[in-house]
């Protein structure tokens, strides 16, 4: 009898939680829920387990493994082909543990000039090239050694791929329009199982061919 009073209670946790905001019920309900918490306007995380009060209209969205996830999304934009925007560059700073100090320490320029970016100014070949492997390395090294944050293996290789295959292209200066504003941000669709994947579609694609997103 213990043991189903338990299960029941742990049903019953799961389904409704305390509202942050008013102290009122809220029910959970698995759904896509675009994660602009982490500040980009483009990540879609995939039927997580959102709250929404049914006093007060406040949502909590349930994630597992933050760290893992927002490396699994900094791993996805070191896959990017195109240049990366304002917020992108901040989110991988912010990933690779680095203040706006020290990255622009570590990337030989000002202070003044990694802000400028950060907030969409335009980024020559040479600095964003070498934003993705001072950033991108450090990351990578710290899943490498295993300090938290799980994500998938397959997403790690992949991503090294990419990056050689970025810089191989950089070199042979095949990629001359890169100073341009970069178009439209690809949407990005995580998925919250254990580990992490993610794929990254644009965004009429990712409504025609939902089943593309990697399982």
């Amino acid at each position: 009898m213990k043991m189903k009073t338990a299960k029941q209670k742990t049903k019953l946790v799961d389904g409704s939680r305390t509202c942050y905001e008013c102290k009122g019920s809220s029910e959970g309900k698995r759904e896509n829920y675009t994660y602009a918490e982490c500040g980009l306007k483009n990540v879609v995380l995939s039927q997580v387990l959102v709250y929404r009060c049914i006093r007060c209209g406040a949502q909590q969205v349930e994630i597992p493994n933050m760290e893992g996830l927002h490396r699994t999304i900094a791993l996805a934009l070191l896959c990017k082909k195109g240049p990366l925007v304002g917020d992108e560059i901040r989110f991988l700073r912010s990933v690779a543990g680095h203040t706006s100090t020290a990255l622009a320490k570590r990337l030989a320029v000002t202070k003044n000039a990694l802000s400028r970016w950060e907030h969409g100014a335009k980024i020559g070949l040479a600095s964003e090239r070498a934003i993705r492997a001072v950033c991108g390395m450090d990351i990578i090294g710290e899943i490498v050694n295993q300090q938290g944050g799980a994500v998938n293996p397959k997403d790690v290789n992949r991503t090294l791929q990419a990056l050689q295959g970025f810089f191989a292209k950089l070199a042979d200066n095949s990629l001359m329009d890169f100073r341009g504003e970069g178009g439209d941000t690809e949407k990005l669709t995580i998925d919250p199982s254990k580990p992490f994947t993610f794929a990254s579609l644009p965004p009429l694609v990712m409504q025609e061919s939902p089943t593309s997103v990697l399982q």
